[in-house]
């Protein structure tokens, strides 16, 4: 009887235990605005955000990136690269309110790179843009700005969300579909 009472108690602990795994410890991040992101990108480099706003345009060429704009200022306007939700937002989604939860990543752009890229439509300014040189000369984006402005060269940042996770807001009241997220 005792040990049917232990192995009974083993069962449950054991199943108990099974139910947290795999779950997020970490607290929820606070929705920063847009505009705060992009005016500052050099204070939110490299670590994970969390914004909404309106997908503004989802790109037709690759489909793997989407450009949000600030709910109540559609002057400011953020790029995400889908990474692995690509298949999972279109078109359709253009128009809708979303949270994205990502990596903010920063790139100098050379001013010569802004007069040689090559696309076809304003939507995508700069999104494929790279800095092969400052990459391999630089550490970090603020290295690579030190640099330029030594040279008396105003750098351009590029700053975009590797997304991590998202919903879609259906409504005002706050409504929310989870649609994906990757632990």
């Amino acid at each position: 009887m005792l040990k049917n009472i232990f192995a009974i108690t083993v069962i449950a602990l054991v199943m108990s235990s099974c139910g947290q795994v795999g779950q997020n410890s970490t607290e929820e991040l606070p929705t920063r605005e847009i505009s705060e992101l992009v005016s500052e990108p050099l204070g939110y480099e490299g670590t994970e955000v969390s914004f909404e706003g309106t997908i503004g345009h989802v790109c037709r060429h690759s489909g793997d990136k989407m450009r949000v704009n600030q709910t109540s200022d559609q002057d400011y306007s953020i790029l995400v690269m889908l990474q692995d939700f690509q298949s999972q937002i279109n078109q359709e989604y253009e128009g809708k309110v979303v949270k994205v939860n990502g990596i903010l990543k920063t790139e100098v752009i050379m001013p010569e790179e802004e007069h040689t890229h090559d696309h076809d439509h304003a939507d995508h300014d700069h999104e494929h843009a790279t800095t092969e040189a400052n990459e391999d000369d630089c550490a970090s984006t603020q290295e690579a700005i030190e640099k330029l402005e030594e040279k008396g060269i105003e750098p351009d940042i590029f700053t975009f969300v590797e997304m991590t996770s998202f919903e879609i807001v259906e409504n005002e009241a706050e409504n929310t579909e989870k649609v994906a997220e990757v632990n």
